[in-house]
């Protein structure tokens, strides 16, 4: 940034943030006519107007004004005295207005100049806006069970956390994104000893499906047996348990029916696992028995488990992949367990006054840490709410989830200076015991710089999912269909394509309307997944984008090359001015997307681009127009807004064809 004020010339230069470059000239007109007028140590801020006032901002007098003595109106009047003197670049006029406004108007011929030189000298860097103070960051994402095929929930994790560490990464951070391997807990254990009974038969198909079949097999198979244990129990007890006897004849009804649906999709591998199941005496009893051997790290078990993990997350690859997402780390949760750091983390909790062993179970009481830390403020919670007792370990000697997580953070920080776990927002509550546990540690800076980035959950109608039952919707399936889907759009609006050309635009507006859908909504709200607005190429989606892409693509190429000779004074088209202003933006967008953590805001920007660019396409001429500057100037937007939207989808991992 370079600032300067030099014979009545305000000077101002942000590289590769054109509208920025206007901001910060308003700033420094502002404060240099504080200077003049004697008022210091004010900072400045800056209002978008509304687009009736037609300033593109504006400086809210009042707080000044108060603090000066003036009334705000006339030192709105003499700010605006001192600055209109001054010749600035980027600002076209200044008025008063209103009750104390200061109203800054762009000169969009030199905000077009500025933003045509960044487009081109960054292309696809244009954007990408450093901090002046990177971080390493750890965004851990997706971390789905390794039990069954990633669902479309998991999905929405995935997208969400891959898009947010592209968008870091442009801030120029540092960033890794890990998946936590959740090996270590009770359905691991059913899935694994349904594995184990079946002989570890090599998978038929894609194996985190074939796992994922066994895993809902075993479940039910389990679950039958237990109900009907119990049923056996209350009948043999008598008269007095009417009420609980026709509540577990429902669910036994209800598990037969799951039942059946399994044992249709592969009759031999379910008959095979229920006899295998139905010749242990006590199969619940069997699993709990594994889960505690390899969270002791037993030889054998270990060498089950992670042979079924490994199995899922070969899977989970492949997935991931198509969806144009990778992890830098996997991290298994059983390493942490395996290691000193849990016992280390129990260890230091047991002698704070915070942990209490309550029949054999270690207990930690999170309210009492919060208050007497005084946490609730910090942690955004209410001083009316009260957190319940989280237990650490049972009385069997297994810990939990949250025990584990605990130390699986604090390994992560001693790689990070800020950590992100993107998990559902029905995990709040864990992630603010996690906090507090953080601070009782002595590590209240660590509890500060960890974000969890909660989102809710997708809903599809008429469908209600269940991993125990087997009943979800696969990404993959997902993929699948919007690649179809797509492919049967491309065929009917570009007919004259080969069929390698269809094929490739099909996968990428395929992946990409999956991927748009689950980022346009806000995470804090819950989205339903409708292919009739995924695949819409008339507004809001990623196919829409993607178009508006391919337009501007198909007018740059019939010219040879970009032209230079081109007067951004002829761009006089509100349209014209409407994507210039829009262009312009776009680095800002990406930074306060990244800061702020709002993915959405990206989406949000690139639809409104593309749905002005196709009004311009719709109403003014470019490769027809006259005079030939004018055309130039023209083909310089064109491109400018072709290097955006390219740019704002590449950071979303969704391509941006060339044709459609």
């Amino acid at each position: 940034m370079r600032l300067q004020l030099r014979g009545g010339n305000l000077v101002s230069t942000v590289k590769g943030n054109p509208f920025g470059a206007f901001r910060q000239q308003c700033v420094e007109a502002i404060n240099y006519a504080f200077s003049q007028l004697g008022i210091s140590n004010v900072d400045v801020i800056l209002e978008v107007p509304p687009p009736v006032i037609g300033a593109e901002l504006a400086f809210p007098s009042f707080t000044v004004a108060k603090q000066a003595g003036f009334p705000p109106r006339v030192l709105a009047e003499k700010i605006v005295e001192i600055i209109r003197p001054l010749n600035m670049r980027f600002i076209d006029k200044v008025e008063v207005a209103g009750a104390g406004y200061v109203n800054f108007y762009v000169s969009y011929p030199e905000l077009a100049c500025e933003t045509f030189k960044a487009v081109v000298d960054l292309d696809e860097n244009y954007g990408h806006l450093k901090v002046d103070k990177p971080l390493r960051i750890i965004v851990e994402h997706t971390s789905a069970n390794p039990i069954h095929p990633l669902h479309i929930g998991a999905a929405r994790n995935a997208v969400l956390g891959d898009t947010l560490a592209r968008l870091l990464k442009a801030r120029g951070h540092d960033v890794k994104t890990h998946f936590y391997i959740d090996d270590v807990g009770l359905q691991v254990s059913i899935a694994a000893y349904g594995y184990d009974k079946l002989g570890r038969i090599k998978p038929e198909g894609k194996p985190d499906r074939f796992i994922g079949l066994i895993y809902a097999m075993t479940s039910c198979i389990v679950e039958i047996w237990r109900l009907k244990k119990r049923l056996k129990e209350i009948d043999e007890l008598g008269e007095g348990f009417e009420d609980e006897r026709a509540k577990i004849l429902g669910e036994l009804s209800d598990w037969a029916s799951v039942s059946k649906e399994l044992r249709d999709r592969n009759p031999d591998l379910f008959d095979k696992l229920l006899e295998e199941i139905n010749s242990d005496p006590n199969p619940p009893e069997s699993i709990a028995r594994l889960d505690l051997l390899y969270e002791m790290g037993d030889e054998r078990v270990t060498k089950l488990v992670r042979e079924l993990c490994n199995l899922c997350i070969e899977g989970f690859k492949e997935t991931l992949e198509r969806a144009n997402i990778k992890h830098d780390s996997w991290d298994w949760e059983s390493d942490i367990v395996w290691s000193s750091r849990v016992k280390e983390v129990l260890d230091k909790l047991k002698a704070t006054p915070f942990v209490k062993v309550d029949g054999g179970a270690l207990i930690f009481d999170a309210e009492q840490a919060a208050n007497a830390l005084n946490l609730k403020k910090e942690l955004g919670v209410s001083d009316l709410y009260e957190f319940p007792k989280l237990t650490l370990v049972r009385s069997d000697g297994r810990t939990l989830y949250t025990t584990r997580d605990i130390a699986y953070t604090l390994w992560q920080f001693e790689h990070a200076d800020k950590v992100i776990h993107v998990i559902g927002a029905e995990q709040t509550l864990p992630q603010l015991q996690l906090r507090i546990a953080l601070a009782v540690l002595g590590r209240r800076d660590l509890a500060l710089n960890f974000v969890h980035y909660a989102y809710e959950l997708v809903r599809l109608p008429g469908f209600k999912m269940s991993s125990r039952r087997g009943r979800y919707v696969e990404f993959d399936k997902i993929i699948d269909e919007a690649v179809e889907r797509a492919r049967a759009e491309v065929v009917k609006r570009s007919s004259n394509l080969s069929e390698e050309q269809i094929s490739r635009i099909s996968v990428a507006v395929g992946v990409g309307a999956v991927r748009y859908a689950l980022l346009c909504i806000s995470p804090s709200k819950r989205m339903t997944f409708t292919w009739d607005r995924v695949l819409n190429f008339d507004q809001n989606s990623a196919p829409f984008i993607q178009y508006a892409h391919a337009r501007a693509c198909n007018i740059l190429a019939k010219v040879d090359g970009l032209p230079e000779n081109y007067d951004a004074k002829l761009l006089t088209h509100k349209l014209e001015k409407s994507l210039i202003l829009q262009v312009s933006k776009f680095p800002e967008v990406v930074a306060e997307a990244a800061d702020s953590l709002k993915v959405e805001l990206l989406p949000d920007f690139t639809n409104s681009l593309a749905l002005t660019f196709n009004a311009f396409y719709d109403a003014v001429p470019v490769l027809k127009a006259e005079p030939e500057e004018l055309r130039n100037a023209r083909l310089q937007l064109v491109n400018a807004v072709r290097v955006t939207l390219r740019n704002a989808l590449n950071l979303m991992g969704i391509e941006a064809p060339t044709r459609m």
